[in-house]
């Protein structure tokens, strides 16, 4: 069989022939490198930013602004995609991620830093859930782990590329240069996705719960700002504290009120009556925390504990998610291969827990080889679970709920995230002494009493983490069931829960927006 009669075959259960999937899939990889890029780049090139404008007890808030932006606006993408289809959704998350890179280039100080994060968050929020839910409607759940090779492709080349990239224009340019090159891969995304991504020529009647939203949106931050200024910027007690904790709780129990009443949720929770479902979307949560938290301050601790340059410790960060994702390509063959997912849901924590530990014990005297070492192990932890919870929801709800199950995934990944670099902030800025947290200090240039200390209040986070990963291995063992994977997308499934019957076509639905 030629080239051009294999890329023009239509494998049993698939909507569409193999050479149209690609070119689909061509789209929905440069959308996904023009976040991953983010990510992996300023999470290397932070410290020195902050070196610069100051700040240091706001590091965390670059972080955790851009993923509340990304948090509250997950649900939103899936639902107004379902509405409208996901190509306009694709291009209105992009240009919003593009505008808040360019801001973030001009800022001025680290306030307006974090409040341009935000806007750059809200434009990635959609950029993830839209292309796993994609990825849903194309490949059958027996097929897809072989289909996160060229997912895992664009990780790959962030995870080397970002971290080198973010030092190096720290190093020998200005630090605005790590969002404006997003710009460039933004042009192209947007380029690709506009030639290959089919469009849908009507519009699906759809409640959407914008006052659920805000309510949510309101309550999270309102949770945050709690977690972040006790005990740092005011009291435990005090008003300030104390107010926006309570007003969290209100408003997160109002939101879980309204909710109740909306036609359409904006959170699907009726999915979580499903076991699997549940444990699952926990066990997300859990992954986000301990991934997140650690990628947020292993660079801090290379370039202040240890004592290098910005890229270098891009080298040493490389390895955690090199790691991951050629650890999460492999385990994706093996499952395609074996139909059996669970088993990645036990190894995977108990490695991501074994490297997490190694950090924590890391101290003044670690090489970095040493620390590459360490994130190296946790990588391949983190590679084993990457994408198989999301598998294991999908495979476990009716197709006419995949994209209410992959936007839950993606939430509780965000929330999670979000909670975990927020919670082990606090961790290390209740430990920081003055003499680090002082503005203008030079955190790659500390003295080594100054190193010293911020590695004895880095270590608590680490450990947290690790605590973190112990608690997704329960969980995975206790409630997490594997079903056997479905070859194609018309069968009935609900693991736990009565089948629901499918669409007639899934060729037919999804053909409806091309």
């Amino acid at each position: 069989m030629t080239l051009r009669q294999r890329l023009a075959r239509t494998p049993p259960g698939y909507p569409f022939s193999i050479g149209r999937i690609l070119a689909i899939y061509s789209g929905l990889m440069v959308t996904l490198l023009l976040a991953a890029l983010d990510q992996t780049i300023v999470a290397t090139a932070l410290p020195k930013v902050v070196s610069e404008l100051g700040g240091i007890s706001q590091y965390t808030w670059v972080f955790t602004a851009y993923m509340l932006g990304s948090t509250v606006t997950v649900p939103l993408y899936g639902k107004l995609g379902d509405a409208h289809g996901r190509k306009p959704l694709f291009l209105v998350a992009i240009t919003i991620f593009l505008a808040g890179s360019a801001l973030c280039g001009a800022a001025q100080n680290m306030v307006q830093l974090v409040i341009f994060r935000a806007i750059q968050g809200v434009g990635a929020g959609g950029l993830f859930p839209l292309t796993l839910a994609m990825v849903g409607m194309l490949v059958p759940p027996r097929d897809r782990g072989r289909y996160q090779g060229l997912i895992g492709s664009v990780f790959a080349a962030a995870s080397i590329a970002g971290p080198l990239i973010g030092g190096f224009i720290v190093d020998n340019f200005s630090w605005r240069w790590i969002f404006y090159v997003n710009l460039p891969v933004g042009g192209l995304a947007m380029a690709v996705i506009l030639v290959t991504m089919p469009k849908r020529p009507y519009k699906q009647e759809h409640s959407i719960d914008w006052l659920g939203a805000g309510i949510l949106a309101l309550g999270t931050t309102s949770l945050l700002l709690g977690l972040v200024w006790g005990g740092r910027d005011y009291p435990w007690g005090s008003v300030q504290v104390v107010g926006t904790l309570v007003a969290a709780v209100v408003l997160l129990a109002v939101f879980g009120v309204v909710e109740r009443l909306v036609p359409e949720p904006i959170i699907p929770f009726e999915l979580l009556r499903n076991q699997t479902v549940a444990s699952s979307v926990a066990c997300m949560a859990l992954v986000g925390a301990a991934m997140f938290g650690t990628i947020s301050f292993v660079p801090l601790f290379v370039q202040g504990v240890i004592g290098t340059s910005a890229t270098s410790s891009g080298v040493v960060l490389t390895p955690l998610l090199l790691g991951a994702v050629t650890t999460s390509f492999l385990s994706g063959q093996l499952v395609s291969r074996t139909g059996r997912y669970r088993p990645n849901t036990l190894v995977g924590p108990l490695i991501l827990m074994a490297g997490l530990l190694l950090l924590w014990r890391m101290g003044v005297h670690t090489t970095s080889g040493e620390a590459a070492r360490n994130m190296v192990i946790a990588g391949v932890g983190l590679g084993l679970m990457m994408q198989i919870f999301v598998l294991s929801v999908q495979n476990s709800v009716s197709r006419r709920a995949m994209g209410s199950a992959t936007a839950l995934t993606q939430f509780s990944r965000s929330i999670g995230a979000t909670l975990g670099v927020t919670l082990m902030g606090v961790i290390v800025n209740q430990r920081l002494p003055a003499s680090v947290r002082a503005e203008g200090v030079a955190i790659h240039r500390l003295p080594e009493a100054g190193r010293a200390a911020l590695a004895s209040a880095l270590h608590p986070a680490f450990l947290a983490a690790a605590c973190l990963s112990a608690l997704v291995f329960v969980i995975s063992l206790l409630w997490v069931r594997e079903a056997p994977l479905r070859q194609g997308f018309e069968e009935d499934t609900v693991v736990g829960d009565e089948a629901s019957p499918q669409p007639a076509s899934p060729a037919k639905a999804l053909r409806s927006e091309t």
